[in-house]
């Protein structure tokens, strides 16, 4: 069986209201509400319902002028802690579509889905079926697939299907880049795109115009996935889910040579070996064989299939 060389896709999740949703499901809040903190020797709005964006509360805003815009303002201790712990919690939810799935704090997740959208006809039933399960938990979410996870999170964020149409705020790059771009006269990535890259990394620094590719989608550096990754890896992906128990065997047969021949290279050898499994609806095998001492030899590991 021929294993297909997959073109790497990214699916990004940008949740706007995770704070103020979150802490409207834990506390049962039904009025309109803000989150504050003190930054900068003030206490400040960090998050704000849907109700209270209404009224013109926004984050960033003092809370003293909060108040002078809505005296019966109710307001709460933001809990950046179960902001994160939720984040890491849809984080782990999302493996049942991808092994690789990436933490973008504070808002947002990236799902690595080359080869995992199959079971959902493609990337829009992947999408959609997400879309209603966070729905169901009460989460708004803007989701957007691209080559790279800097395009992708851009049009989640920013909405839209083409991402050189999108505002310079977009590249995240600090605050002051912002204002010297569109001083410049740059209003758009597309702005950007028609620019020579060499007096962009002398303005902005070097590792500016890498940004930019990336988050055009020109560039791709793959991802940071939330697990850390094993010391030695071998994956195989596929376009189609095999269901033959023979396939099975034959590729997990590949995988362990694959790892031995890279043991050998280190001159080194594994006491832990684990297999994960992931299965077309969604469902995950995981299982591991641990040795008295070091080995790569895939036959003694139990990984390999005998000959014949």
């Amino acid at each position: 069986m021929k294993n297909a060389v997959l073109k790497r896709r990214y699916l990004a999740l940008f949740l706007p209201w995770l704070s103020a949703e979150r802490a409207k499901r834990d506390a049962q809040i039904d009025e309109p509400f803000a989150l504050i903190e003190k930054r900068h020797g003030a206490m400040r709005v960090v998050a704000v319902s849907v109700e209270t964006r209404t009224l013109g509360i926004t984050p960033g805003l003092a809370l003293a002028d909060a108040r002078a815009l809505v005296p019966q303002l109710v307001t709460y201790p933001h809990d950046v802690d179960a902001d994160d712990a939720l984040l890491d919690w849809l984080a782990q939810g999302c493996e049942r579509y991808t092994p690789s799935v990436a933490l973008d704090p504070p808002h947002g997740l990236v799902l690595d889905i080359a080869g995992c959208t199959h079971p959902y006809r493609g990337e829009r039933g992947l999408k959609a079926d997400l879309a209603a399960r966070l729905e169901r938990l009460g989460l708004t979410a803007n989701l957007a697939c691209a080559d790279t996870p800097e395009a992708a999170r851009a049009l989640a964020e920013f909405g839209g299907s083409n991402v050189q149409a999108l505002p310079i705020a977009a590249l995240r790059v600090a605050p002051e880049v912002h204002v010297a771009l569109r001083r410049a006269g740059l209003k758009t990535l597309g702005d950007l795109a028609v620019r020579p890259r060499a007096p962009l990394a002398a303005r902005f620094g070097a590792d500016f115009p890498s940004l930019l590719a990336r988050t055009l989608g020109e560039e791709d550096i793959h991802m940071t996935p939330r697990r850390a990754a094993p010391r030695v890896l071998a994956e195989l992906r596929f376009a189609e889910p095999i269901a033959r128990t023979e396939a099975v065997l034959n590729t997990l047969g590949q995988l362990a040579t694959e790892v031995a021949i890279t043991l050998a290279e280190r001159n080194a050898g594994g006491r832990v070996f684990a297999l994960s499994l992931f299965r077309s609806d969604g469902h995950v095998a995981r299982l591991s064989i641990e040795t008295g001492a070091p080995t790569r030899d895939p036959a003694r590991q139990g990984l390999a299939r005998s000959p014949g």
